[in-house]
């Protein structure tokens, strides 16, 4: 094994990593978001980079060189999924931090058993490849979709009654200054109370699609809850294409409900309570929780701080 890769290194590096580039392209474009897509095979090209870069007794200035190469492949790959209309900047934005650390650690752990390979020659790299993809893939399978909830406050110097009014009307809200509504991310612009046929619902217009929100409890001056009768986009990506169909956008970022509360604290203050339900089901979960939990609640401090400032005006 040792000499294989002394041989033909190169050619081993380009072979390999290409094959697996090949498998993270076509898991993107079956929209197959998981462990395997953003940890595994990541952790893999580096692993096989910092195996065989063993074999050439690098010192501390390459491995900085190829740590950067490994950033400026991610970027080139980045692009080609960009260009192909497979992805749009914003998921790899999101993305990009955990894969180029996967990709570190992968060279690190690679780069220690190229050491011990030399004195046992026990060919682990290919012992990396051949099962832990494999099983990484079969984990993803089995994953179920997490559910988790995102409660947002805010002090409104209004009643109680003038804030319940307002949600009772039309609310255009403000345009917000957060860079990935800018950039894409899905914000309501205003949402207004519509009664059809003795049956309330909202109708929410948001800055990508329109939404019928059905309200499934209303205590007055109190709470309204209401679920998506559509669900919606969560994003519109940047991509040189007028649309992309990347099933995360869809399948894999549901909304269960949303809810506001009003809490009385005086006559003229009051406490509004937002609250989210989604599930979701793109792996790791953890880094990705942070990611949604974070916007979900710059999106609703977004829609307080609208119905503060209109309650506070009146």
């Amino acid at each position: 094994m040792k000499n294989f890769f002394k041989q033909y290194l190169y050619l081993s590096l380009f072979i390999t990593v290409a094959l697996i580039v090949a498998v993270w392209f076509v898991l993107i474009s079956k929209g197959e978001y998981g462990v395997t897509l953003f940890f595994t095979i990541p952790v893999s090209i580096g692993f096989i980079i910092g195996y065989v870069k063993y074999f050439k007794r690098i010192g501390l200035m390459n491995v900085l060189k190829t740590s950067f190469k490994i950033v400026l492949g991610l970027v080139i790959f980045s692009m080609i999924l960009i260009a192909a209309g497979a992805e749009g900047a914003i998921c790899i934005i999101m993305a990009i931090p955990f894969i180029g650390f996967a990709m570190f650690v992968g060279f690190t752990i690679g780069f220690i058993i190229g050491v011990l390979d030399e004195k046992r020659h026990t060919g682990s790299v290919m012992v990396f490849v051949l099962f832990i993809n494999p099983a990484s893939y079969i984990f993803d399978t089995y994953t179920k979709p997490i559910e988790e909830t995102v409660t947002t406050q805010m002090i409104v110097n209004s009643s109680n009654e003038k804030v319940w009014k307002l949600l009772n009307t039309q609310i255009n809200f403000n345009t917000p200054d957060f860079i990935l509504f800018k950039k894409g991310v899905s914000y309501p612009k205003n949402i207004k109370l519509m009664n059809e046929n003795g049956k309330l619902r909202y109708r929410c217009q948001t800055n990508n699609d329109a939404l019928q929100l059905n309200i499934d409890e209303c205590i007055e001056n109190k709470k309204v809850k209401f679920s998506l009768e559509n669900q919606t986009v969560p994003m519109k990506e940047i991509t040189p294409y007028e649309n992309i169909d990347a099933k995360h956008l869809h399948d894999y970022f549901i909304v269960k409900y949303g809810e506001i509360t009003l809490d009385k604290l005086s006559e003229n203050k009051t406490r509004i309570i937002a609250k989210t339900k989604y599930s979701y089901k793109i792996a790791p979960t953890w880094y990705w929780k942070k990611w949604s939990g974070y916007i979900i609640d710059r999106m609703q401090a977004h829609v307080l701080q609208s119905i503060k400032t209109q309650s506070e005006n009146e």
